[in-house]
């Protein structure tokens, strides 16, 4: 007795795959090779305890050398849809000035991708900022604003003949809460108020990027990427309540309605109190362009359980379901057994709540899980539990999208084993289709390789 069945999705769908250029460059290479500027992220994992072992992002899985063997890849993946960013330390010298050996690099990647008839979509900047900036405040100091739109403008100029769709940022909370006020990302600051700092400089750069570029194509096509979180809470009391609704605004609503509504949420500004920075005149409408992006980009790994903490100053924190199915990272895959269906509760809040203000497109710009690959005696890669996790929110997407919410793109995370940031290269950090072995460099296809090359084929899903 056959029990799968099947779902398909609309003809124009799109399946790609995405990664990102510091993760997989091998940092020394453009270091050597383009005089390149080092990143935040080199310097950061030199620092005690701050990255698994002290890697580095010098070796990536040395995408500059092995372009060409990894565009077989995407080839034999099936998929015409490629989301990479392109790096800030590479295309700027510290004085502004273009570089002209990185831009050749870039040229010369992207010109072989578009031979193979793949479709680039580009982000602007994820998380590679230079070195000589973080010195002078990071994210905290505006003079990074004009690097950013510099970057922009450099890359418009030499690349843009390449390039699709351009996605100016790529998580702003992660770059911004996530590294100033969490302290688990580079430069590592546990700041509020450098955070909060931070998040709206980045939110001004998006602004004013977008006015730049618009500026010089009235077509061109610019979206943006953020990672929303949806919080549950399994005790309703009214703290914990309050609770959830702190950690949606801390997660999300912070970065969104400035974009979307021009103003940032009061809930949050008054919990944020003196931390709060500074906003000056004609700021918010430089921030407020939801309405005019093409599209906007969510990337999806796990949804928030939340309850009420005092002495915290953002008063709620995170908390593990014990009944939870728990990734390589002990990330939640969901929160058994009440939140199966996170991706789609958020899908469903984020278009409802932002559609009338101008939220007209949703691309799935990163969804996969991390997992210790296994190899079989036969010489097969077992990432069975990566299939499974895909199978689930690929079809949370298809529900969302009968449900009348505009998602027009799926970009699996990622292609290959990579660097993951401050879990470096451990075994149980790997999200890739691809296994790298660490000493030869070697890809290997796994399991969910040849799984999702069926899916990008067909644009169906076969449910088990």
């Amino acid at each position: 007795m056959n029990n799968s069945s099947q779902i398909s999705f609309p003809k124009k769908f799109i399946f790609g795959i995405a990664d990102a250029d510091l993760q997989v460059i091998g940092e020394q290479a453009t270091i050597d090779n383009e005089n390149s500027q080092p990143t935040i992220w080199r310097n950061f994992a030199e620092q005690e305890g701050r990255v698994y072992k002290k890697h580095s992002t010098n070796e990536g899985i040395d995408r500059y050398h092995r372009w060409k063997e990894d565009i077989g890849w995407i080839n034999k993946l099936g998929t015409k849809h490629y989301r990479t960013s392109i790096s800030m330390a590479r295309t700027l010298t510290k004085d502004k000035k273009v570089n002209e050996k990185a831009i050749l690099w870039y040229k010369n990647y992207f010109s072989e991708l578009k031979k193979q008839g793949i479709h680039i979509y580009a982000t602007l900047y994820h998380w590679e900022l230079p070195q000589y900036l973080n010195e002078q405040g990071g994210w905290t100091n505006k003079k990074t604003i004009e690097y950013l739109v510099e970057h922009s403008k450099i890359v418009y100029k030499y690349l843009n003949e390449y390039i699709d769709e351009y996605f100016i940022l790529n998580e702003p909370w992660c770059s911004t809460f996530f590294s100033y006020h969490a302290g688990d990302h580079a430069p590592g600051e546990k700041n509020l108020k450098s955070a909060l700092e931070s998040a709206h400089n980045m939110l001004l750069a998006q602004g004013w990027v977008y006015k730049e570029l618009r500026k010089l194509d009235k077509n061109i096509r610019l979206s943006t990427v953020y990672n929303p979180v949806l919080a549950y809470t399994t005790n309703p009391s009214s703290e914990n309540l309050a609770a959830r609704t702190y950690a949606q605004g801390y997660y999300a609503d912070w970065f969104l309605d400035p974009l979307y509504l021009g103003k940032y949420p009061k809930k949050m500004m008054d919990v944020f109190g003196y931390s709060f920075p500074k906003i000056e005149k004609g700021d918010m409408e430089v921030i407020k362009i939801g309405d005019k992006l093409h599209s906007f980009g969510v990337n999806y790994y796990y949804s928030a359980l939340v309850e009420f903490d005092q002495n915290r100053d953002v008063k709620f924190k995170d908390i593990v379901n014990p009944k939870s199915i728990l990734n390589g990272l002990d990330w939640p895959t969901f929160i058994p057994p009440l939140y199966q269906e996170g991706f789609y509760d958020l899908l469903m809040s984020l278009y409802h709540r932002y559609s009338e203000f101008g939220m007209k497109r949703i691309y799935i710009t990163e969804n996969g899980t991390a997992w210790k690959t296994k190899k079989e005696k036969d010489g097969t890669m077992n990432d069975d539990f990566r299939i499974f996790y895909l199978e689930k929110h690929i079809q949370q997407v298809h529900k969302a999208i009968c449900a009348g919410v505009p998602i027009e793109a799926y970009f699996e995370w990622t292609l290959m084993d990579n660097y993951e940031w401050q879990f470096g290269y451990m075994p149980e950090s790997c999200f890739g289709l691809i296994h790298i072995a660490r000493k030869t460099m070697k890809r290997t296809p796994k399991n969910s390789y040849y799984w999702y090359k069926k899916i990008v084929k067909s644009n169906k899903l076969d449910l088990k």
